[in-house]
């Protein structure tokens, strides 16, 4: 699989092809959901022979990881580049882009929940959404703590477990309809500082027991 490490390596024809792939990928997965597209069609779709796709993409779930590895890159980045320093504010920075990504691609952010709620454990879905969330959380986590904002008792690990739960499950809820964007990002939002507020310490623990009054007005 191409690694954005690899990606830089690129000639920009390359590139462009990758992106290309890869755009068609997310499209298709958008139209026809995880487990209806096709490695033909996203050949078709990105102008490349079926030959070349293999070539760099030995199977389907190979490229539709590539494309949902590169998907959670870009926010991860847009975040880290409107957030420089890791902790609470970044924390707060990557749900809401999250949601803005989902704004963007409302079907192919659909289409991956779902998937990731049929899938097994140990599949690599699972590793990327789940595994991959849960150790972005950790690092602002511990980039709180280390600036004394944490109780130095929390448990950091059960506690980015106990969020990313709560981000697939406010998920559900939209890619089922019971939540419109709007009402994602604010029940992400509550979740994320209810969460917090217990193990938080002075100046943030005010802030965040004040942003949560808001919730109840």
């Amino acid at each position: 699989m191409a690694s954005t490490a690899t990606a830089r390596t690129l000639t920009p024809n390359q590139q462009e092809r990758r992106r290309r792939i890869l755009s068609a990928a997310r499209d298709l997965v958008a139209e026809h959901g995880y487990d209806g597209t096709i490695m033909r069609d996203v050949a078709m779709l990105a102008k490349v022979s079926p030959t070349t796709l293999y070539n760099l993409y030995n199977t389907k779930d190979e490229l539709l990881l590539a494309a949902l590895r590169e998907s959670v890159a870009e926010g991860w980045n847009r975040t880290a580049e409107e957030f420089h320093e890791l902790g609470f504010d970044r924390l707060l920075g990557q749900m809401h882009n999250s949601v803005e990504q989902t704004r963007e691609e409302p079907a192919y952010a659909r289409a991956i929940t779902q998937a990731l709620l049929r899938a097994n454990e140990g599949d690599q879905i699972v590793d990327v959404l789940i595994g991959g969330t849960t150790r972005a959380i950790v690092v602002s986590l511990e980039a709180m703590l280390d600036k004394g904002e944490l109780n130095p008792r929390a448990d950091i690990q059960k506690l980015a477990e106990t969020m990313v739960a709560a981000f697939w499950s406010q998920y559900m809820m939209w890619s089922k309809g019971q939540y419109n964007l709007d009402r994602l990002e604010r029940e992400l939002k509550r979740s994320y500082l209810s969460l917090l507020l217990p193990v938080c310490l002075d100046p943030l623990e005010q802030k965040i027991a004040k942003e949560l009054n808001g919730f109840l007005i």
